[in-house]
């Protein structure tokens, strides 16, 4: 179909719609029913500390001020867990906005970003769209990352690498031999990414420090990671990055809007940073409600990747978004996978234990030959 107006660039006109969740107040109105069960955008069910909540009610009065453009007090929270210095540190509007303001910031037309397949859209997008293109790289046998792929993939040097792990959809995560390979792989032409949306859900026989091992790495890179997962905080939008040094973060502040963090998302966060106890408590019993979902996926014959996140990727043998389709029309909100090679895969967050057991029971119910 042609353009409504030729001023848009082709590059716009030519992406895809990124497949966001469904909200359930529209579609409780669209099919009249008193209860949806969400589980289609990885969002945290439990919700955010009691204090963000109260941090919030508390900043309210002020909200005629724009709100601490250097985001001092997270900023000093987060280095000195972390043991960073304050100045490599970087506040958006998520980490998807983050990595439209790196890519704008890096990327330039006819240069190539490499990622993995399937992947979390906005990887590849956002090289798209600015007339760059993306190297997506598939998973090895049994969802594990394609490190051999992604070390010939750097010796051409490629712009960005940029690796979500846990990966998103997938859950997989790198391992500690996996982030060795690929630093001794990569050069200082090439940023490299790590997005760790979901990096609090991951076990702790699973997880690698990632920033330990960059530590002693002398090329550029970033990591990502979010208050919108394991903190609950989805709806304030509010992400955060670790950067190689101190002049790439001022470089990123002159691309990113210069309010582009809200004063409650702040406030949230700071009060949810310091709430340790509520994260930890949270995340368990999150990855304990992925195993048990896990258990009642593969109980049904459904094959399901290996996830460290807060969510599960399985093959439904059909058509995806056909099943999803069919559980959306009862009630049921779950991601159906559109890349192709993987539309017959759909990705379920983790959610209640009762939201777990309606999904399956319905999956059951739309499922049955």
């Amino acid at each position: 179909m042609a353009p409504s107006t030729p001023m848009i660039r082709d590059e716009v006109t030519s992406l895809p719609t990124y497949n966001a969740g469904l909200h359930p107040e529209k579609l409780r109105g669209l099919l009249g029913l008193d209860r949806i069960v969400k589980l289609d955008s990885n969002e945290n069910p439990f919700g955010p500390s009691p204090a963000a909540i109260a941090a919030v009610r508390a900043v309210a009065d002020g909200l005629n001020r724009y709100p601490d453009r250097d985001e001092t007090v997270l900023r000093g929270q987060i280095a000195g867990r972390l043991g960073v210095s304050p100045d490599r540190l970087a506040f958006g509007d998520g980490s998807e906005d983050l990595i439209g303001i790196i890519y704008r910031m890096v990327m330039r037309p006819g240069e190539c970003a490499v990622t993995t397949v399937p992947s979390f859209g906005l990887h590849k997008i956002w090289a798209d769209v600015l007339g760059a293109h993306a190297l997506l790289l598939p998973f090895d046998e049994g969802w594990r990352f394609p490190v051999a792929a992604i070390e010939s993939a750097l010796a051409k040097k490629p712009r960005v690498l940029i690796l979500a792990t846990p990966s998103n959809p997938v859950g997989s995560v790198l391992t500690a031999s996996d982030v060795d390979r690929i630093l001794a792989a990569c050069g200082p032409e090439t940023l490299l990414v790590f997005d760790e949306a979901y990096v609090e859900f991951v076990a702790p026989e699973a997880k690698v420090d990632v920033l330990a091992k960059l530590a002693a790495y002398r090329g550029p890179w970033i990591v990502l990671r979010t208050f919108s997962k394991a903190y609950g905080l989805a709806g304030l939008r509010l992400g955060y990055a670790i950067a190689h040094d101190a002049d790439f973060i001022r470089n990123l502040y002159k691309v990113r809007s210069p309010f582009s963090v809200n004063a409650a998302a702040l406030a949230a966060a700071e009060a949810a940073y310091a709430d340790t106890a509520h994260l930890d408590h949270v995340t368990a019993e999150i990855r304990a409600l992925r195993a048990q979902l896990r258990a009642g996926l593969a109980l049904r014959g459904f094959a399901v990747a290996p996830s460290e996140a807060n969510s599960l990727f399985f093959d439904t043998g059909r058509d995806g978004a056909a099943v999803a389709e069919a559980l959306r029309r009862k009630g049921v909100l779950v991601k159906p996978w559109l890349e192709p090679s993987y539309t017959g895969f759909i990705r379920v967050s983790v959610g209640t234990r009762a939201d777990n057991e309606a999904f399956l029971a319905t999956l059951d119910a739309v499922t049955q030959d």
